[in-house]
């Protein structure tokens, strides 16, 4: 049976067609869907960079409601030069008075040091302190300590309790140094602390030696209660004679004054 040309020809059109689609590339195989997906994800980041650039702007929005703007900064700042005191108040408060009696040596004074705590060194007196007046307080400090020491004899004790008398130990001692001040070795420690604290350039220690001012102030008065408990009113005689704690009267006195 002989087929017609055109029916031959369609059937070769119709085979070709299809082994080109069996081995086609999938991108190709498959070109419209790719397409459509290519276009849908287009689409949806356009759509997501529109969301994004509007909570952005939002974002922006409250922020600078929040901050107050340009124009509220520039208000702040009105403000906060308006709760100032006026210059020329201040000027006129500063040339107000006569000179030499509104204070001057205070201020000077005032000023001076915080300069001093702001460069943190004394000129020339730093160098001073450190290696003069610093070792003198050491010597001093030594010499108190030995000569209170030396001068209690066996009355010596760490303890603020005096040896009892009736052990025939127990004296008490108002010559000697003890004729000046009534703590010499206390006078001593604090002294050569302070020496060592200057030597060493050492806030620390000098802290730490205020401090030690304030425990040994404290203990000589337990110490004195108990000296008073023990020697009664001889001891109370001795104060009176003998004013000064840590420092021989004459010094108080001039710091008094």
């Amino acid at each position: 049976m002989m087929v017609p040309k055109t029916l031959f020809a369609l059937l070769v059109t119709l085979i070709s067609v299809t082994a080109c689609s069996a081995f086609a590339p999938p991108c190709v195989q498959r070109g419209s869907p790719s397409i459509r997906s290519i276009r849908s994800i287009g689409s949806e980041n356009f759509s997501n960079n529109q969301r994004c650039c509007h909570r952005d702007a939002h974002h922006a929005v409250l922020s600078a409601e929040k901050g107050g703007g340009g124009g509220g900064s520039d208000l702040n700042f009105d403000s906060f030069l308006s709760s100032l005191p006026s210059p020329e108040a201040v000027k006129e408060n500063i040339m107000e008075g006569k000179m030499g009696e509104r204070g001057e040596l205070y201020v000077i004074a005032q000023f001076g040091l915080l300069l001093l705590i702001a460069i943190g060194s004394v000129p020339i007196i730093g160098d001073a302190l450190e290696y003069l007046i610093g070792p003198s307080l050491i010597f001093i400090g030594l010499f108190l300590v030995y000569k209170g020491a030396a001068d209690l004899q066996d009355n010596l004790s760490p303890w603020p309790i005096p040896a009892d008398p009736k052990s025939g130990r127990g004296s008490l001692i108002n010559q000697g140094i003890y004729s000046q001040i009534r703590h010499p070795m206390y006078t001593g420690l604090i002294v050569g602390m302070t020496g060592l604290s200057l030597v060493t350039d050492s806030v620390s220690r000098m802290l730490l030696t205020c401090l030690l001012y304030f425990v040994l102030d404290a203990k000589s008065e337990y110490e004195e209660t108990e000296l008073i408990r023990a020697y009664g009113a001889s001891y109370k005689e001795y104060r009176r004679e003998v004013p000064g704690k840590f420092l021989p009267s004459s010094i108080n006195d001039l710091f008094a004054q």
